[in-house]
């Protein structure tokens, strides 16, 4: 072994030791765990801060554990290490190479590998000789598609990383700050305000506008290295304000075209073809998706307009300040980002002239859902909110979810949710 490589391992313990208090984030450990030791490379991508490199933690740990010698497993965070230090692929095959001869297989796990100048060769020289069981992650949806798919071709499984669900943060505010939680749904406006990225939670004191700015630092981050950078965009306040359009109508049907008439209406052109490849730059980032549109009686996608969703709501209160305004929009975010995370493949539904907020599909599963803030006894809200279900002509599950905590009733079998119970909800608790 090289002393450069000690020195690296040592240096990387010391600069994750902020990593070691982390929780078990068993969702996603549970979908990688089958995968260990099969000829698939493990893809783990979702936008940065969003705890993949804790993952990667957990799975190392969970591999000594299981009795694999410690010097097999080399785990290396790339966003730690200077050009200098490691960032050349001949020297990293040499300094990984050096850890065959203390194993005849090795655990290769590479955090953040869009780092590396031309990483493509290293995985695929170490794949093609059969003796590493490779992890990678990375932040940018086509370089871990195109380039992977081009160079692999099917051997290699994906898993999106997300920010903390409900249930994660939960367990996360109680590990990490000592925390008792006697009433779990009290803390549902705390995760409505500050989002689900990991970091922001070690903080000793929930201050909004230190969090924010925490949030902000990772915005930027994402903005200049995986949004600016990767797809070489120069009109950074362009950019700015065509995120600041897409923030602000979350939950919201909309298209290139009418964000151009916007800013044409405000004295600014700005091109559909360019706003197009801004809000691609974003969707590769992970920072937004988009959400088709689904006729339910045609049974087809439809083609204008759609939703955009944030990959963490935080990221919006830190751009554009909490705006109680936003709070049907924000928790149509959450509830969509809770979907995802549980394996569903979702859309906004079209009914002739009624649009309902989700259509959920999973193999041979389907729900459909809405979003609404507050119901009351408001009889307008009752009909806009269960009529527009209720005029669905199928047996699958419907639900209303709000944050009325007290109102238990349902209408006609489409049942009402509190949002809370929702997130913690289960996939074999949605049933009819």
């Amino acid at each position: 072994m090289s002393i450069i490589f000690d020195d690296l391992l040592d240096k990387s313990r010391l600069i994750e030791y902020y990593y070691t208090m982390k929780i078990e984030r068993e969702s996603y450990l549970s979908q990688i765990r089958p995968f260990i030791n099969t000829p698939f490379i493990k893809v783990l991508t979702g936008i940065r801060r969003c705890g993949k490199s804790t993952i990667l933690e957990l799975l190392k740990d969970e591999l000594i554990a299981s009795g694999i010698n410690e010097k097999a497993v080399v785990h290396i965070n790339l966003e730690l290490y200077s050009i200098e230090d490691i960032l050349i692929p001949e020297k990293l095959v040499k300094e990984i190479t050096e850890r065959l001869e203390i194993s005849p297989k090795i655990y290769l796990l590479l955090d953040e590998v869009q780092l590396l100048s031309g990483w493509e060769r290293v995985i695929n020289s170490f794949f093609a000789a059969k003796n590493a069981d490779i992890f990678i992650t990375g932040s940018n949806s086509t370089l871990l598609s195109s380039e992977l798919a081009t160079l692999l071709s099917g051997r290699y499984v994906q898993f999106t990383i997300r920010p903390l669900s409900f249930a994660e943060y939960l367990t996360f505010i109680r590990d990490i700050r000592n925390s008792s939680i006697s009433d779990p749904t009290a803390h549902i406006w705390d995760y409505i305000k500050l989002g689900g990225f990991p970091t922001i939670h070690y903080f000793k004191e929930m201050n909004s506008a230190l969090i924010y700015k925490a949030v902000s630092d990772i915005y930027s981050t994402v903005v200049l290295k995986d949004v600016m950078q990767r797809n070489g965009l120069r009109n950074t306040d362009m950019l700015e304000r065509v995120v600041r359009f897409v923030f602000d109508n979350v939950g919201k049907l909309f298209s290139a075209r009418s964000i151009s008439g916007y800013f044409t209406s405000h004295g600014r052109k700005l091109s559909v073809d360019t706003i197009l490849d801004y809000i691609t730059a974003l969707e590769r980032a992970y920072i937004i998706e988009k959400v088709h549109r689904y006729d339910i009686k045609g049974k087809k996608l439809l083609n204008l307009q759609e939703k955009y969703f944030v990959s963490d709501v935080s990221f919006i209160h830190a751009l554009l300040g909490y705006d109680d305004n936003r709070i049907a929009g924000i928790m149509e975010n959450i509830v969509y980002n809770e979907l995802r995370r549980k394996g569903w493949e979702v859309f906004t539904g079209q009914l002739n002239d009624k649009e309902i907020d989700f259509v959920c599909t999973k193999q041979n599963e389907k729900m459909y859902i809405q979003v609404t803030y507050i119901i009351n006894n408001d009889l307008k809200i009752i009909e806009r909110e269960f009529g527009n279900l209720l005029k669905i002509k199928d047996q699958f599950p419907k639900y209303v979810v709000s944050l009325d905590k007290n109102r238990t009733s349902s209408v006609e079998g489409v049942q009402h949710i509190y949002l809370p119970d929702f997130l913690l909800m289960e996939n074999a608790d949605y049933k009819s």
